[in-house]
């Protein structure tokens, strides 16, 4: 049985930031929410598959479901992952966002490229879990979210 992983250090742009894993009730609530977004976008996938050929994927198809998120459904789920996601600095650790939905990491309230980062990367790494063993974990590894690192 392998060692949970609580925490996964991470650097953007020269930036250390810590993704945590959410409490397993917050974690599975999120889970639905995104299964619900998710659902249709792997729909046309063939699950008896063991790798999934993402050249063959319908992009436009895939991404409908998040054109159709509603505000409120949205910045639920961006709150919940960027509240367990910490920016590592030499004072210590400081919550990217707090309780309340303000930003407390410096200078990321208009950085969106690094916000959505974090929240994907933040989503990413407390549902993949969840996907081991079936064909849609070799999806989340093939669209590769550590490119998502990457200076720019």
């Amino acid at each position: 049985m392998d060692i949970p992983e609580n925490y996964k250090d991470i650097e953007i742009n020269g930036r250390k930031f810590r993704l945590n894993k959410m409490d397993a009730k917050t974690g599975s609530f999120m889970l639905f929410k995104l299964m619900k977004i998710l659902t249709p976008m792997v729909k046309n996938i063939k699950t008896d598959e063991k790798e999934v050929d993402l050249a063959n994927l319908n992009l436009t198809e895939i991404a409908e479901s998040l054109f159709d998120l509603e505000e409120k459904e949205f910045r639920y789920i961006q709150d919940n992952a960027l509240q367990v996601v910490q920016e590592l600095l030499g004072a210590g650790p400081t919550k990217v966002l707090n309780q309340f939905g303000e930003f407390e990491a410096n200078n990321i309230e208009f950085d969106t490229g690094l916000v959505m980062n974090l929240t994907v990367q933040s989503l990413y790494f407390n549902i993949k879990g969840f996907f081991k063993g079936s064909p849609l974990e070799s999806m989340l590894k093939g669209l590769n979210i550590s490119q998502l690192n990457l200076k720019m």
